[in-house]
C-alpha cells in the first residue's frame, strides 16, 4: 500500500551466511559470537579518516530494557552519554593488555566513535539481557543495508531504518534537554516512522539476504 512512495531500495548483496560479515569493501567487520557466549559480537571500526564517517558508527541512541557493555580489543573509542558533545569515556587498551570495559544502562542515550584518524577500533559488545537472534537479525539488517546504500550511492530511507532499530528496541535518540522527556519523544517518534515505514510504505523487518530466519524444530 504506497509502497511507490518508498525510497528506490539498493541492491542487497547476500550475505546471510558470512561470519564475519565485511563491509565497506573490508574497511570495517561484524563477528558474530556463538549464542551461549558471554558477549554477542565483535565490530571493526575502520579509522575517522577523509574517507567519510563509516556506517558502523551508531548515531545516538538507547536500549528500552537492555544494559549494554563495550569490551576493548584494539584502538580507542570515544564513548558520549546524554547530550554531552564531550566523551563520556576514552577506552583504550592497557600497555600490560589489559581489556577496558564500560557498561551504558537501559534508557540511556549513547554513541561511540573511533577517536583515531589513522587505526581501526575494534571492539566486542554484551547485551543484558539477550535474545541472540533478535540480535543478530537486527545488526545483519541494518548494516547490511547501510552498507548497500552506500556502495550504490544514495541515501538510506528514513523510514527504513526505523523499521529495524524499533523492532530492536532501539529508539534514535532526540535531542531533547530533559532527558525523560527525550525518552518518551524518541520512542514515539522512533515508533510512529517506524509503523508508517513497515504498513504504509512497506519496508521490512528482516531480508533474506542479510539474515537467514531459524527454522522452528
Amino acid at each position: 500500500m504506497l509502497a511507490f512512495f518508498c525510497s528506490p531500495s539498493p541492491v542487497r548483496v547476500n550475505r546471510a551466511s558470512q561470519n564475519p560479515i565485511l563491509y565497506e569493501n573490508g574497511r570495517s567487520a561484524v563477528s558474530f559470537y556463538a549464542s551461549d557466549e558471554e558477549y554477542v559480537f565483535r565490530t571493526t571500526l575502520p579509522p575517522r579518516d577523509a574517507s567519510g564517517i563509516s556506517i558502523m558508527e551508531p548515531p545516538c541512541h538507547y536500549h528500552i530494557h537492555q544494559t549494554e557493555t563495550f569490551r576493548m580489543v584494539k584502538g580507542t573509542m570515544s564513548l558520549y552519554k546524554g547530550v554531552d558533545p564531550k566523551p563520556w569515556k576514552q577506552l583504550a587498551v592497557t600497555a600490560d593488555g589489559k581489556q577496558p570495559t564500560a557498561t551504558v544502562p537501559p534508557k540511556t542515550y549513547h554513541r561511540l566513535q573511533n577517536a583515531s584518524s589513522t587505526d581501526e577500533l575494534i571492539f566486542d559488545v554484551r547485551l543484558s539481557p539477550v535474545d541472540y537472534e533478535v540480535e543478530e537479525r537486527f545488526f545483519r539488517n541494518f548494516f547490511g543495508y547501510l552498507d548497500d546504500c552506500k556502495n550504490a550511492n544514495q541515501a538510506p530511507s528514513l523510514f527504513q531504518l526505523m523499521v529495524f532499530l524499533y523492532h530492536a528496541d532501539i529508539p534514535l535518540a532526540l535531542p531533547l534537554p530533559w532527558h525523560g522527556l527525550g525518552i518518551v519523544v524518541s520512542w514515539v517518534y522512533t515508533a510512529a516512522t517506524a509503523m508508517w515505514g513497515q504498513w504504509v510504505l512497506g519496508y521490512k523487518v528482516s531480508y533474506p539476504e542479510y539474515y537467514e530466519e531459524k527454522k522452528a524444530m
